[in-house]
């Protein structure tokens, strides 16, 4: 197994745990996070969720790491997450925040990879089989992401 396997695999039992440390707190089912590092793809983006579901309230980060603070603050219920970014690519954003959740006893969010680069290896093992994660390929419009989102969140919005 592989370093990145394991962190998913260790991700993924403790979304499902229900030990000693209790039940997994969940992610915050009102709040959306976008992560891009082109400020206008965000603005769009942003915007255009806002307009079509007023009530999940959206942050936004424009590199990785930025998108890990954000996260650690605002336990988000999805993110929609570019992969080809400076300072932190969203792979290893997503990784972090996988550790993050495990070791905080969270509950890993619904993740929209958004992105013109596809690494067909880490997009496999992540993508495939989760249906509460999604690849969306760039170009693509706002409509799109709010269609994504919606697909994964009316069991969440209560």
């Amino acid at each position: 197994m592989t370093t990145r396997e394991h962190i998913l695999s260790r991700a993924l039992r403790a979304r499902k745990n229900t030990g000693s440390r209790g039940a997994v707190v969940p992610c915050d089912r009102h709040r959306a996070l976008v992560v891009d590092d082109e400020q206008s793809i965000v603005m769009i983006f942003q915007h255009q969720i806002e307009q079509e579901l007023p009530d999940l309230h959206v942050d936004s980060a424009s590199n990785g790491l930025a998108a890990v603070e954000a996260f650690s603050k605002g336990h988000h219920g999805i993110l929609v997450m570019d992969l080809s970014m400076p300072i932190m690519d969203g792979r290893q954003a997503f990784e972090e925040i996988a550790r993050m959740c495990e070791a905080r006893g969270w509950e890993m969010p619904s993740v929209i990879f958004c992105t013109g680069f596809a690494p067909r290896d880490f997009l496999e093992k992540v993508v495939q089989g989760h249906p509460e994660r999604q690849l969306l390929l760039k170009p693509v419009g706002g409509d799109a992401v709010v269609k994504a989102i919606e697909q994964r969140l009316p069991h969440r919005l209560s």
